[in-house]
Parts: C-alpha cells; structure tokens; sequence
C-alpha cells in the first residue's frame, strides 16, 4: 500500500505522475522532450488517468495534449477562469491547436464539478491519499505563471508539495490563505516552482514547508543558482541510486544531472511512515 510519485525528466518542461495504492493515475501537467514521452510511457501501464491535474496552460505544460485521445480521462482541474485571450497571448502561435484543444476539453467536456464524494484526492476514494489543490485568483492575468496550481499530496503523514510556474505575487497572495498554509505545513519535500529561476523563488515559503528535500525540474541550459537557493532550505534525505546501489543524503536533486526522480511513500513493518527517494 504505497504512493509512488515520478517526477520526469522532460528538459524544460513539466511532467509529474502519481499512483495512489489503489491504482488511481494522476497526472500533473503534459510536458516532454524531444527524448522522453511522458504520456506514452503512461500508456504502457494504463488506458486511464483518473486525474489530470494542468497547473496552467503555458506551451510547455501541455505539449502532449493531444495525446490525450489516447486515454479515457476521468477528472480534470485547470485555471478554468483564465480568460481564453490571455491564455493564447501567453503563448506562441505554434501551440494554436493544442490550445484550440485545451480550451474545447476545458469548456465543453469538463463542465460539471465533480463531487467530493467521487473525487480523486479524497482519501476516502484515494486509499488515505489527500490532493488538495490551491491557486491564486487575484493576481492579474496578463501573467498566467500567478494562476498556477500548487498541487499537495499526503499520505502516512508525508507530504509533496508540487507547483506550476508560480511567481512572487502568486505566493504572497497563496501565503494570506490558512488553507494553503496548513496543506504546505511541515512538507517533507518540495518541487522548485518555474524549473528552479529566480521569478519562482520565495523565502518565506520555506518558514512554512521546511522540506527534507528540494527537486528542480529544469532543461538542459541549467539556472546555474538553482541547487544552491534551494539546497540552503532543505534538510536533507538519503536518495538512492540505481544504478550504483549508493545511498547518499542529498539536499537538492535536478532532473538536468539526477534523471528522472521516483518518490515513493508508505508505511515500514512497525507502522512509521518512510519516504524513499531513487534516481536512475
């Protein structure tokens, strides 16, 4: 009975898939590189994700849209109040149809709330599994980075705090809501909001989540400060290495140098909670 969490190493792009222990698939964003399909790779395991989580519709966050036909979609969350000309002003001409395809699932097939009794990240419908989804509102449009959602799981007591883009304005105006505070509380690790850059940073989030462990999911022209802002505020965790059979506590990990990132969270024989953490 575990949680397990990839966060994918797609370049700069944004990609992160969940397990609950009774199977259900979530999927955080829709990103890929030129060498790893996030979604293929997914369809290899299943025909369903039970929950599709777009933080924002940013090019890079919905490159495999299209993929999606290849699935049964159950559920779905999205900045649904971002209106559609600041969306497509966000973005470059070249991603017209996968817009064209985000805003038809978005407005015409997804149009009724699912209700709490059904939804993916209600512990009783996830397997103790919560997913709670926060999202600031009250910051301009102009910029769809402050719409992002900040996804957070818990399982066992552990909790993963996972960002879009989100940028200083989203994050004071996320830091004034007490939901938002006592979901991040204590987290144990935190993926780096906007693939680790300066505009995503915000040091008093760290007075709040005090992870063990941060993870920058970024390309391959690295934010060379990236690891260094984020390492000064985690813990530490022992992360494995496949490859090598190592274990060794790290601070920090990128998907630029570590690969892809498998988290996964349950409980040990005498009943404590664990959080193992393995790279390539």
């Amino acid at each position: 009975m575990t949680l397990k969490l990839f966060i994918h190493d797609v370049g700069h792009g944004h990609a992160v898939h969940a397990f609950t222990p009774n199977g259900q698939s979530i999927v955080i964003d829709l990103g890929c590189s030129e060498e790893f399909s996030p979604l293929s790779w997914l369809r290899e395991q299943t025909d369903t994700i039970d929950s599709l989580i777009i933080t924002h519709p940013h090019g890079d966050h919905i490159d495999e849209i299209l993929q999606l036909e290849d699935f049964k979609v159950r559920q779905i969350w999205r900045p649904k109040w971002l209106p559609e000309d600041d969306v497509r002003k966000a973005n470059q001409s070249s991603y017209t149809e996968k817009l064209d395809y985000y805003f038809d699932i978005s407005n015409n097939r997804f149009i009724h709330p699912t209700k709490n009794e059904k939804l993916v990240g209600n512990p009783d419908v996830s397997s103790g599994v919560t997913i709670t989804k926060h999202a600031s509102r009250d910051c301009g449009t102009s910029n769809i980075n402050n719409h992002s959602g900040v996804v957070v799981f818990e399982y066992c007591g552990v909790k993963v705090v996972i960002p879009g883009d989100n940028e200083l304005p989203s994050w004071k105006s996320l830091l004034s809501k007490q939901n938002f505070v006592d979901a991040i509380n204590g987290a144990h690790l935190y993926l780096s909001s906007h693939h680790g850059r300066e505009s995503g940073y915000h040091s008093d989030l760290f007075k709040i989540i005090k992870p063990k462990l941060c993870v920058v999911s970024d390309g391959r022209v690295q934010n060379t400060d990236a690891a260094a802002r984020y390492s000064q505020h985690a813990g530490g965790w022992s992360v494995s290495s496949k490859s090598t059979g190592n274990l060794k506590e790290r601070s920090c990990l990128t998907t630029r140098t570590d690969g892809y990132i498998e988290i996964e969270i349950g409980k040990n024989d005498d009943g404590s909670p664990y959080m193992s953490v393995t790279t390539p």
